[in-house]
């Protein structure tokens, strides 16, 4: 259960949430028709996992601790988020009644399937990264179809995979799963043990403010852990949406591309034109589109952001429309504009901190205003350790807009 990868026992998770709410062992038990020496096996296999005990036990019946009371808010939200997911996989309406009887006879082996294809794009590659036969795989992969009622898979030129229902199943199921991950993290943290967070950084997102907000944080020290992966905006999107990242960090694109994601801006940061230092453009008080037309450009990428500005600044300004260099790596654009007269776009700030490149004074680039900030998915709930992060970052973000400089 340490790892996010890891799939918890659907059974123990059912035990301690029928103990957490009956306050009894025996009645959790009769609730689940099991003996209470079964019921209470699992529990304390899953109080194992967790490295804590989750209940006083004494003669008037079983209360959550302070560790118990952590976790059941979190297998609560679990066993709400797979409801959901597995009354949108159905494909048909379905009561109450019927949807808790899908969620009991869910079993972890069912739902580790799933997500081995979802994320491994075959029967053949999940068996293989899971060190199973196939036939292995696909009974459990089959009993899930059965317990949903809908087909969740699909033949493709790589075989058998995911089709779009059991791919948003997947999806959701993987977002509950990380509900436990959060308890056992929220436990650990309680005891002084680890916690992580999880920040995808796009390519023009202000690197300090992301290195003081992570400084702040861990300062204490502890085991506690950031992770930080950086990419284009298409693909971070997709992973925070499947809950492969717990935030995002860098220019909002309002609105984002999935419905479950909010946006937090935090500041604006406007593109401008740039150059290195020394450059002839450098000297004037405000350069016009025919001090800017002689010039080369280092083109974004098609589909970034700053390509389109660039674009529809070729067109108003009536610049050289041919398109001699393009890339998406910041370091390269950076190196280029260094190392010759050429013209670019880049965010205000990147300009202010790289100490090779300087700002043309120019007319107001056509594009719309630019804000930066952080995405989150809208249901997310932070661990404490998280929440420390994200109250040193918007501190630290408050703190840098109210100086003078590029923002």
């Amino acid at each position: 259960m340490r790892h996010h990868d890891s799939i918890p026992s659907f059974r123990r998770l059912r035990a301690f949430q029928a103990a957490a709410r009956t306050n009894s062992l025996s009645a959790a038990a009769q609730a689940l028709r099991l003996s209470q020496p079964a019921l209470t096996h699992s529990i304390a296999q899953l109080e194992g996992e967790l490295g804590a005990r989750l209940f006083e036990r004494g003669p008037e019946g079983a209360f959550l601790n302070q560790a118990g009371v952590i976790f059941h808010k979190r297998t609560e939200r679990f066993f709400d988020q797979t409801r959901g997911a597995l009354a949108g996989a159905s494909g048909r309406s379905l009561d109450i009644a019927a949807i808790d009887s899908q969620v009991a006879k869910l079993a972890s082996a069912q739902v580790r399937s799933l997500l081995a294809i979802w994320r491994s794009g075959s029967f053949r590659a999940a068996a293989r990264d899971l060190g199973l036969a196939e036939p292995s795989l696909q009974r459990p992969a089959r009993d899930l179809e059965q317990i949903i009622g809908a087909p969740l898979y699909r033949r493709s030129a790589v075989g058998l995979t995911v089709n779009e229902a059991g791919g948003e199943l997947a999806r959701r199921l993987a977002l509950a799963i990380g509900e436990i991950h959060a308890g056992a993290e929220e436990i650990d943290a309680a005891s002084d043990a680890r916690a992580s967070l999880r920040v995808g950084v796009l390519a023009l997102a202000p690197r300090f403010l992301l290195a003081k907000a992570t400084n702040s944080t861990l300062a204490n020290g502890g085991a506690q852990r950031i992770e930080v992966v950086e990419g284009p905006y298409e693909r971070i999107a997709r992973d925070l949406h499947d809950g492969a990242l717990d935030l995002v960090f860098g220019a909002l694109r309002a609105p984002p591309p999935f419905p479950d994601l909010v946006e937090e801006p935090l500041f604006e940061d406007p593109y401008t034109i740039v150059c290195r230092r020394g450059h002839p453009l450098t000297g004037l008080s405000e350069a016009t589109p025919a001090d800017l037309a002689p010039f080369d450009w280092v083109h974004p990428s098609p589909g970034l952001p700053r390509r389109a500005a660039l674009d529809r600044m070729t067109t108003d300004w009536s610049l050289d429309a041919d398109v001699r260099f393009e890339t998406s790596c910041l370091a390269t654009i950076t190196s280029l504009l260094s190392e010759s007269d050429r013209l670019s776009i880049l965010s205000r700030w990147q300009v202010e901190l790289d100490h090779r490149l300087a700002r043309v004074n120019h007319p107001p680039i056509p594009h719309k205003p630019r804000n930066v900030g952080l995405t989150r998915r809208s249901n997310w709930l932070p661990t404490p350790f998280q929440d420390m992060f994200l109250n040193h970052f918007r501190a630290e973000a408050r703190m840098i807009t109210s100086l003078p400089g590029p923002f």
